[in-house]
Order: structure tokens, then C-alpha cells, then sequence
């Protein structure tokens, strides 16, 4: 014990017990010492408080004014003790604010590690940690073609955000179509980028003609990241599928057995840390589930009843640690959650938000100390 009587804690002890604690609260902690804000600034500190801690993962959402929230609906359904289906469950968004600058957000691209990817109002494209409030501002991909004002174009551009572990990086793929339309002729170009942090550069990929091969991506939104691979569905009963360690492409067909080749997609999403399809069949509605990643024998199928085909709700994610519950976005405000065992939907109305409506991006986020600046530092 020191002699004005507080008792000296080894600095290691400090750092185990600081490790545990959630990334809002060691944000504030900061401002106890310089040695805790040293400590809690470390890049070495956030990459092994980002593999300790455990959270809960939240929703995002962007409202139609152009905020990011965080929204709990887990805690929403684990209080909700009304059986009564016509009443709305009340789910509570909280803004994401990113205090300086301003900015108005148009779309998210994807979420990983706590740092989402998103585009403002402009176009530009930024990871940002609304935890932390760190901001990093992606450069524009070179290798997209300049529009021709000979050419009527047709323009979809998919987005995937991941991790690279074998390289310590996170990485943005693009994939950009073109379908030109002249009085002359119609022609159509693919092009693949992958964006690294560490070296803050973009690189084209190998030429991968989707569409030549009519294997163009339909997923228009985000890559689903399984197994540290963007996986996104493509024509003809297939998924391509992004290695963002080898940066490499490969296509997996879906076996007969399934019958997939005689359905209607709907979207790829991760089911609980599986790879998830939902898709229209002859039997309904249904989820399929690859149950152990790269064994094509492994699909599994989970109907989802009550739902009409020319009322399809858009399914977004599996709720964070409820492996039996999924959530649809139906209209703007409200979103379904579905639960496989009950076979039942509930309603949740998303409200809390200063202004406009909030609606659920495809993903979760959870609050951690990580930041674009840790990898800049450490290259």
C-alpha cells in the first residue's frame, strides 16, 4: 500500500480487468490517468480488448434523415411479456452520433469489428467508429470507367467489408456493372476492386467477366462475410464467393438435393455465423442454412411460415445469441422478427429517433475500441 493509503496495483492486473470492461466505458476511463489513456490508446490494447470482450450485438439503423442508431431489439423481446399479436412491440433507436464533422448518411455497406463502412450525402465512402468517433475517409476506386455521354449506362455497384486476419487489414470489395445502351449497340463491362486500410490503396482484381458468363452478382446491397470469404448470389444457382486473404474469387453451386435450382432467390445473409440463403421455392418461403462451411451436404432447410408471396419482407439478420429468431425489414419503421420454433412473427416498431424514420440496416454492430488508425499505425 502506498503511504497515502490507496493500494498500487500492478499495471498488468489493471489491463486484464480493463480488457473486460465495454468499449463505452474505457472511453471514458480515459480521463482517470495519462496511464490509463495511454494504456487504453495503445494499439495493442484495442486489437486484444476487441478478441476479449464479449457484447451484445445491436441493429443499425439509418433513419430517413440521414442519422445512424443503434437499436436493442433482444432486450425489446426478452421484456415483452404481452401475447397479444396486434400490438406492436416497441423497440428503442439510439443515435450514432459522429460529433465532428457533420455528416449526412445515405447508406451503410457493412459492419465488422465495431467499425461500419457507409457513404454520405456526396458519395464518399467512410469506415467510422461511432464509438470511438473515428472517421476515416476512403479515396475513390481508380479503376471505375468514366461515364460516356454516348451511352445510355445502367450502373449497379455491390460493396463487401471484412477482415483479414493473416494480414491484420480490413478490405473493401467492389463490384461494379455497367450495361450501355446506344443507338448503335449494347455492350456491358465487370469490374472487381478490393480496397486494403493497411496500405490504403485500391487494386483491380483479375479480370472476372460476370456477366459474360452469366454469373452476374444479383446481391446489390453487401457481401455476406463467412468464414473470412464475402459470399454474394449470383445467376444459375450459385454464390461467388471473395477470399479476402488470397483475394481470390470462386464460384459454389448449390446441390440438387435442395432443390435450388428450381427457386427464386431472395438474399444471402449470415445465419449465426453459417452461410444463409433465403429463397422461394415450391414449398414456400424458406431459409437454407449451410450447417459446416464448404460441405455442400451440410444445406439444411427451415420453412418460414405466414409469409405471402406477393408480401415478401426483406430478411436482414439472425438476432445476436437467439440462433432461433431472424429479422425481416417490412415497411419503413417496423421490422419482423420471426421465431423458427414458434413459427410466429412479431411486430416491432422502431421509434426514439429526433426525426424522420429509422430503418434497419442488414447487419448488427457492437461497440469496441478498434479504429482505422491502429492498422495505419501498425503498417
Amino acid at each position: 500500500m502506498s503511504p497515502s493509503g490507496s493500494i498500487n496495483i500492478p499495471l498488468e492486473i489493471t489491463e486484464a480487468i480493463l480488457r473486460l470492461l465495454p468499449a463505452k466505458s474505457l472511453g471514458r476511463f480515459k480521463s482517470v490517468s495519462k496511464t490509463w489513456n495511454s494504456l487504453i490508446s495503445d494499439p495493442n490494447f484495442i486489437k486484444t480488448h476487441l478478441l476479449h470482450t464479449h457484447q451484445t450485438s445491436k441493429l443499425i439503423g439509418l433513419s430517413t434523415t440521414g442519422s445512424l442508431y443503434s437499436i436493442d431489439i433482444s432486450e425489446t423481446l426478452d421484456s415483452d411479456d404481452d401475447d397479444d399479436d396486434d400490438d406492436d412491440i416497441l423497440a428503442t433507436a439510439k443515435e450514432l452520433s459522429i460529433r465532428s464533422p457533420p455528416i449526412r448518411w445515405k447508406e451503410i455497406f457493412g459492419s465488422c469489428n465495431g467499425l461500419l463502412l457507409a457513404k454520405d450525402e456526396n458519395d464518399t465512402i467512410f469506415m467510422i467508429n461511432p464509438t470511438t468517433q473515428d472517421l476515416w475517409k476512403v479515396p475513390l476506386c481508380p479503376f471505375a470507367p468514366p461515364p460516356d455521354e454516348e451511352y445510355e449506362e445502367e450502373v449497379y455497384v455491390t460493396y463487401g467489408f471484412g477482415y483479414d486476419s493473416s494480414t491484420d487489414d480490413y478490405k473493401i470489395v467492389s463490384i461494379s456493372f455497367w450495361h450501355h445502351h446506344s443507338m448503335q449497340h449494347d455492350s456491358s463491362e465487370t469490374f472487381a476492386s478490393v480496397y486494403s486500410l493497411r496500405n490504403n490503396s485500391w487494386r483491380k482484381l483479375r479480370d472476372y467477366d460476370y456477366h459474360e458468363h452469366d454469373h452476374t452478382v444479383l446481391d446489390v446491397i453487401n457481401g455476406a462475410v463467412i468464414n473470412q470469404t464475402l459470399h454474394w448470389l449470383a445467376r444459375h444457382s450459385e454464390i461467388v464467393g471473395f477470399n479476402l486473404a488470397n483475394e481470390e474469387f470462386n464460384e459454389m453451386k448449390f446441390p440438387d438435393t435442395i432443390g435450388m435450382y428450381t427457386s427464386t432467390f431472395s438474399s444471402m445473409v449470415d445465419v449465426g455465423g453459417k452461410l444463409g440463403v433465403f429463397i422461394w421455392s415450391d414449398a414456400g418461403f424458406e431459409c437454407c442454412v449451410m450447417e459446416e462451411y464448404g460441405v455442400w451436404e451440410s444445406w439444411t432447410r427451415v420453412r418460414i411460415h405466414g409469409v405471402e408471396r406477393d408480401r415478401v419482407p426483406w430478411p436482414e439478420c439472425l438476432l445476436d445469441g437467439r440462433s432461433r429468431e431472424i429479422v425481416f425489414q417490412e415497411k419503413e419503421g417496423k421490422v419482423l422478427v420471426y421465431n423458427i420454433d414458434e413459427r410466429r412473427f412479431r411486430d416491432v416498431r422502431i421509434v426514439g429517433g429526433p426525426g424522420g424514420t429509422v430503418n434497419v440496416y442488414g447487419g448488427t454492430f457492437v461497440e469496441s475500441l478498434e479504429s482505422p488508425k491502429r492498422i495505419m499505425i501498425a503498417s
